[in-house]
């Protein structure tokens, strides 16, 4: 009966590390698309932005124009 519970120890001895470095793995895993998703998002944001402020830049472009064209039609 000892050699049966020992058997039984040296195989929860072999098989523990496995199974907390396969949970250590999913655990990576799952933060590191956690992490690629907020990534992602900030993206979108980001080029959201950079478009908005591109089309400020072209409104500012075309009043500055504007204004040149009306300047030189004064003098």
């Amino acid at each position: 009966m000892a050699t049966y519970y020992l058997s039984i120890f040296t195989l929860l001895q072999l098989i523990l590390p496995i199974v907390l470095g396969i949970f250590v793995f999913v655990f990576v895993v799952k933060t590191m698309k956690k992490f690629e998703k907020r990534a992602e998002e900030k993206l979108e944001i980001e080029r959201k932005n950079i478009l908005n402020q591109q089309k400020q830049l072209d409104e500012l472009t075309k009043k500055v124009t504007n204004i040149e064209k009306i300047l030189t039609d004064i003098n």
